[in-house]
């Protein structure tokens, strides 16, 4: 059987003297591991992670490993190579899917708004744009944040805190007698144009994914979020 689709570079190993254990992200496929052999020195540009590729894969049952051949779209390492912390955020989303995402099933709309966040790098607001991607990237893993309405009154005015629990939303009436044990709703879910508080929701979505690797994986945040805003 054959297989041909686009797919971002998650990860990457060497196999015997000359081949590459290549893990992928493709739109049409999700996450898998192909076979690359014959790799020649000339060619390792287009196997670094986070590169946007051509695939096209033979196998003769579909649980075996995929022999592949990988042709270079877009090589985004280079782009942000001189911004470390660009590059880390582009390691830190394949780490993420790498270990978060089931193998071989399909996960479209994820695929296509990862394309769009590591697209977006290069824009000013990219730190942002990022924060919103990791809103998504919870919510496509079945570990959503509800923040668009109080979770005990119903309310959708004066919205401050959010429940570490349950990822819900808390109003101020209803939170402030518990404000010890909740976590302060940054300006930046309530007011996507506030620039000012990206800190701290970039420290509020790393709180739940930790949470989530921790709970799904038994594993840590991937060492490059912590070098993001350094």
């Amino acid at each position: 059987m054959q297989v041909n689709d686009e797919a971002i570079i998650l990860k990457k190993k060497k196999y015997g003297e000359s081949s590459l254990l290549i893990t992928f992200f493709s739109f049409r496929y999700g996450l898998n591991t192909g076979l690359a052999k014959g790799i020649l020195k000339k060619d390792f540009s287009t196997y670094e992670i986070g590169n946007k590729v051509f695939i096209k894969c033979f196998f003769r049952l579909e649980e075996h490993l995929w022999n592949c051949k990988f042709e270079l779209i877009k090589n985004y390492s280079v782009i942000f190579f001189d911004n470390i912390n660009k590059l880390n955020t582009l390691l830190c989303i394949c780490a993420l899917l790498d270990i978060s995402l089931p193998r071989k099933l399909p996960q479209i709309n994820l695929y296509k708004r990862t394309v769009k966040i590591i697209e977006s790098l290069v824009l000013k607001s990219w730190l942002k744009k990022y924060i919103f991607w990791e809103l998504f990237f919870l919510s496509e893993i079945g570990y959503g944040l509800s923040l668009k309405k109080c979770a005990i009154s119903g309310s959708t005015k004066n919205l401050k805190y959010i429940s570490p629990k349950s990822g819900h939303a808390i109003s101020e009436l209803e939170g402030d007698k518990f404000k010890n044990k909740l976590i302060k709703m940054p300006n930046l879910f309530i007011n996507n144009l506030d620039n000012q508080s990206t800190a701290n929701a970039f420290k509020v979505t790393g709180f739940f994914l930790e949470k989530y690797l921790k709970e799904n994986h038994n594993r840590t945040l991937p060492f490059y979020r912590e070098k993001i805003l350094n």
